[in-house]
């Protein structure tokens, strides 16, 4: 097996395998380094009875740059991934009855650009779901993938990369290193006189939010409703709003709905704090549909460390690293864009540095502050 590359990308989520697929398709000598046993990071595929679904809510607003990055996506697979624009305004829960969910007013959650995302009157229906687009992306690899391989540290010699340490014993070298994980292990990865003082700042104290989910496989069709819920009861607290969405159902016998909230990454380590999100998701859930959560067929807890955040860390031009030649970042946190729609616009600018790509994405608007 070797351990001498021309590419090694760090996450096999959704902008790691884009632009691991379109490398190795190029003949490039290109590793997927992954920690996880499999590829495909947060989205991928969940079995539920009667159905496959995505691992949580995977959904996309109808915007422009969300249709560009998806374009992006159908030209890597060679595939029609788009299938219809929904109208869908978003619904709440108050005064005993659905109506349409109209803001939040004066008092937006801490989360409240999470949310947005979410939140759009407009979404994409999908000929191809989320968790088809990383295994049709994987299968068409043609690199070597090290599973359960956590990138330790990397290796810096004369401002390049030289290797980078897995799993604290094994070294894998390479002349272009593409880093697609959340931005807060660059704190880890890299060795401190390599990040400026400002940057290791900012990506110490920006915010980022642990996602927990929870789905549900219910024994009858509770709606036929399919819009996306914002529930958030009478009363304020610091847990915040859940949203969730039911999906279509063919039959009365069954049907699967999915919900998520946002937890403060500090706050998420406390096994309390995550319960007291769990419930509360589910009292309002029980509290806009009474017969939901009775005779569950299945139900399934998920929580995502630094599944997003808000970070302002200001890359080179080609999307390199400042003072690291040769470290692209490919992490979809790294965009202006939320979500799936960052995942793959940030690929789509890497592969475009690195020569991959014949279009850009759009360039994310810089704060001239942190300039």
């Amino acid at each position: 097996m070797s351990t001498n590359f021309d590419y090694i990308v760090i996450g096999s989520g959704l902008s790691g395998l884009c632009i691991a697929h379109q490398l190795s398709q190029q003949n490039a000598n290109v590793a997927l380094v992954e920690s996880l046993d499999v590829a495909g990071g947060s989205n991928k595929k969940i079995s539920f009875p009667h159905s496959e679904v995505n691992n949580g809510l995977r959904l996309m607003p109808a915007t422009e740059s969300a249709l560009k990055s998806v374009e992006f996506l159908e030209n890597l697979l060679s595939l029609k991934i788009v299938k219809s624009i929904q109208e869908t305004q978003p619904v709440t829960f108050e005064g005993g009855q659905i109506k349409p969910f109209l803001g939040f007013g004066e008092n937006p959650p801490d989360f409240f650009e999470e949310l947005q995302y979410f939140t759009s009157a407009t979404l994409i229906d999908w000929n191809l779901e989320p968790y088809e687009w990383t295994r049709l992306l994987f299968e068409r690899f043609k690199g070597q993938f090290f599973p359960r391989s956590i990138a330790t540290r990397f290796q810096i010699e004369n401002d390049k990369v030289a290797s980078i340490l897995v799993n604290g014993s094994k070294t894998l070298k390479a002349e272009n290193f593409i880093f697609c994980g959340p931005l807060r292990e660059l704190l880890l990865l890299v060795p401190e006189k390599f990040l400026n003082s400002r940057l290791r700042q900012r990506l110490a104290k920006n915010n980022f939010w642990t996602l927990v989910g929870i789905d549900f496989s219910h024994s009858s069709r509770i709606t036929d409703l399919n819009s996306v819920h914002v529930l958030n009861g009478t009363t304020q607290d610091e847990i915040g709003p859940c949203l969730g969405r039911f999906l279509p159902s063919t039959d009365q016998a069954h049907q699967v709905s999915q919900w998520i909230t946002f937890v403060d990454e500090a706050e998420a380590e406390d096994t309390e704090v995550i319960a007291a999100s769990l419930k509360k998701m589910k009292r309002q859930i029980k509290r806009a549909y009474p017969e939901a959560l009775e005779n569950l067929q299945t139900e399934r807890i998920s929580v995502t460390p630094l599944y997003s955040g808000i970070n302002e860390i200001k890359l080179q031009g080609n999307q390199t690293l400042p003072g690291i030649e040769n470290l692209w970042i490919g992490s979809g946190q790294a965009h202006m864009q939320k979500n799936l729609i960052g995942a793959l616009s940030q690929a789509q600018l890497v592969l475009a540095a690195l020569g991959f790509a014949s279009a850009a994405a759009d360039q994310p608007e810089l704060n001239p502050d942190l300039a």
